[in-house]
């Protein structure tokens, strides 16, 4: 599998820029904050390794789910 990181400082439209590519490549994109972290009613916090795995996987599978039809996967 190909990848491309994004890099660059924050508010720098890193998260536009992987969006806009996915969109025009037809491959997937992961916000890596919303794996990383996860905002509660009380704050946000830090998901362990294991939890975050868990957030990607099921993240592939609803994409998986949602572009069969599309066979972009």
């Amino acid at each position: 599998m190909n990848k491309i990181l994004i890099m660059g400082s924050v508010a720098s439209g890193k998260t536009t820029l992987a969006r806009r590519l996915s969109e025009q490549l037809h491959i997937p994109w992961f916000e890596l904050d919303a794996i990383v972290h996860h905002q509660t009613s009380t704050g946000r916090y830090k998901r362990t390794e294991e939890e975050q795995i868990e957030v990607r996987h099921s993240e592939k599978l609803i994409r998986l789910r949602d572009n069969d039809s599309l066979n972009i996967w």
